[in-house]
Formats: C-alpha cells, sequence, structure tokens
C-alpha cells in the first residue's frame, strides 16, 4: 500500500472530535508511526501529550475500550507500590528481603535487597518455568537458586517480582489480605487506577509480574502520574515523584524499577531475546531519542512508552510481530524511519 492511502486510510480511523494538540508533536508523525506499528501487529495506539488524548488508532476487530494483557508491564506497578510503602517507612528498599524470607538467612541470599529484586540483579534464577508450574507461584519464588551473586548480573524474569510478593504477604497479609488488596490499598485505589482483572495462579494470588488486564486508557493514566512530578511536583500534591524509579544499575544502566531506561546495555548485561522477553538485546530503547524516555514493556510488544520532557505518553497494544521501538518512536517524533534500529 502506498504512503499516502495508508496515512488516508488510518486518517479515516482516528477518533474524531479530539481537542488539538497542545505541543508541538506533528499529526502526520502520528499517521507515520500508526501506520507502522499496526504494520507489526498493532491493534490499538493512544497518544497523550500534556495529559490530553490527541490521536488514537484501533484496528479492526479491537476496541479502544477492551482490556488487554499488559504482561510484564505489571511490574512497573509493584515497583511503584514498593515505594510507595518506602515512603510511609512500612519498608525499605535498602532491607534484606531475607529478614522477611527467612530461608534465606543461611545461604548465599540473604543479603538480597528489596531493590536488587526489583532492579532484576538479585542473583535468582531466572527461569520462569520452574515458577509457572507451581500452584503457588508466590512460595515457588522463595526455592529459587541464585546463578550469580547478588548484585552482579541483571537476569530477567519473574523470580525477583514473586519474591517481593511473597515478602508482601508476609509482612502485611493479615488476616486474610492479599497481595491484591495490599497494591490495592496503596496504589491503585489512592490514584484511582482501574485494573480490569488480574491472572492468578492455582492458589488465586495474583501474578504481580504479569498478571493485569487494563485499557489503554488506564495504563496511560498511570504513565501520566509516574511522569508528572518530573516537571510539575507543585501541581500534583499527591503524585509519586520517585526517581528511584528510572536510576539503572551497575549490573544494567538501561533497567530502572520496574521500567526499561534508554540507555545502552553494557556488554555484560546483554542477554539473548530468548532469555530477555522484552525486546532489548544489546541496543537502547530508541538511540539517539531523548535521554528521558523510559518504557513498561511487556510480552507481544505491549508497550508504555513516556517522553516527560516532551509530556508525551504513548500506549501500545499489539499482537506478537517482527516490531521496533526505535524506528516506531522514530517515525512519532521525527517522522523519519530508523532503518537501523533493531527489529526482533
Amino acid at each position: 500500500m502506498a504512503l499516502g492511502t495508508c496515512l488516508l486510510f488510518l486518517s479515516a480511523l482516528t477518533v474524531t472530535g479530539l481537542p488539538p494538540s497542545t505541543g508541538d508533536l506533528d499529526p502526520t508523525n502520528c499517521l507515520r508511526a500508526a501506520a507502522y506499528s499496526r504494520a507489526h501487529g498493532g491493534e490499538v495506539l493512544r497518544i497523550e501529550e500534556a495529559g490530553r488524548l490527541v490521536y488514537q488508532d484501533v484496528a479492526p476487530g479491537c476496541s479502544a475500550d477492551d482490556a488487554h494483557k499488559i504482561y510484564s508491564g505489571t511490574k512497573s506497578f509493584i515497583a511503584v507500590t514498593a515505594l510507595l510503602l518506602a515512603q510511609q517507612g512500612k519498608l525499605s528498599l535498602d532491607e534484606r528481603a531475607s529478614d522477611t524470607l527467612t530461608e534465606w538467612q543461611n545461604d548465599a541470599r540473604r543479603t538480597i535487597t528489596i531493590d536488587q529484586l526489583l532492579s532484576q540483579t538479585s542473583g535468582l534464577d531466572p527461569d520462569g518455568d520452574r515458577i509457572y508450574s507451581s500452584a503457588d507461584q508466590l512460595a515457588a519464588a522463595v526455592h529459587m537458586s541464585l546463578v550469580s551473586p547478588p548484585g552482579t548480573r541483571f537476569h530477567y524474569g519473574a523470580a525477583g517480582y514473586q519474591a517481593f510478593g511473597e515478602i508482601l504477604r508476609r509482612k502485611f497479609g493479615h488476616g486474610g489480605t492479599s497481595v491484591e488488596d495490599i497494591v490495592t490499598h496503596v496504589l491503585l485505589d489512592p490514584y484511582d487506577l482501574d485494573v480490569a482483572s488480574w491472572k492468578r495462579d492455582d492458589a488465586g494470588n495474583v501474578l504481580i509480574h504479569a498478571g493485569m488486564l487494563m485499557t489503554a486508557e488506564a495504563w496511560a493514566k498511570f504513565g501520566l502520574l509516574v511522569s508528572r512530578p518530573v516537571h510539575t511536583p507543585e501541581d500534583t500534591p499527591h503524585a509519586l515523584g520517585f526517581p528511584r524509579l528510572f536510576v539503572g544499575h551497575a549490573a544494567n544502566p538501561a533497567y530502572g524499577l520496574g521500567f526499561w531506561l534508554n540507555a545502552p546495555q553494557p556488554p555484560h548485561a546483554r542477554q539473548s531475546i530468548v532469555d530477555l522477553q522484552p525486546a532489548i538485546d544489546g541496543d537502547q530503547l530508541y538511540p539517539g531519542g531523548p535521554s528521558d524516555l523510559f518504557a513498561a514493556i511487556g510480552t507481544g510488544k505491549q508497550r508504555l512508552y513516556v517522553i516527560p520532557s516532551r509530556q508525551l505518553v504513548i500506549v501500545r497494544f499489539a499482537h506478537e510481530a517482527p516490531f521496533s521501538d526505535g524506528d516506531f518512536l522514530s517515525r512519532l517524533l521525527t517522522g523519519r524511519a530508523q532503518p537501523d534500529a533493531r527489529t526482533h
């Protein structure tokens, strides 16, 4: 399909009656990015600028109001929950996990911190199959062994977050309070964030590493929440304002707490696509792009991109297909393809 025809086709599918852009995002670039996304498995694309919906594209057979699995995008909600609990003085990111997970007190896991669990630098075996096959996946994470000394290597997987879930259950799950209740009470209800549903294990626990289903609008609202304090903390007295979310670690500068950062991964942090899952294989999200770009990433190319300096929040729902973050974002921000960006 010729580009002009494709743009005309997509233009007819965009939402009508939206307020005009309040910033400098080129509407034609939205069409270019949407065309690329749609051609690479995209189902829903939502772009907000300065907190206002400025572009939306929905593929045939899909609905902008449908809840979608965000898979590992769930991890960023759990990291924020941890930071809120730390702000309330109920835990410390620097405390040892073994203070609560007493099974770890007499082996090499005893030095693992909560920060290391959430930054994927705990050294725990990332093999999720050993967790996924368990009826109680929170409890199963406690039995994962080390494959690296804590803090030295980046190993992406479910183990760290599920282990943190077990910490939540043991520290705060009294009187029948579930991990879902804790996340809801600490984060979701106070900030009016809507989760349509959760995937659960056979014991009924929500999967805090990959279990949320939500609409594009709801995910974008979370993106705005975590981005606004960078610019207008005085205007958002209840905003999160936790820069620690977006600070990389020596083992991998491209990952903070639950979010991927627009920084290159050093060679020692690189993993194969099979092991890493989200698609960053030694590349940045967007080489040459904004340094403050960060993203929550889920299986099947689910994306929440946030660029605070541009006041942009972008949600992409998709089915699995070859896709390049850098190429997509370049088309959106510059109108130009980035053919050298890694497609995976």
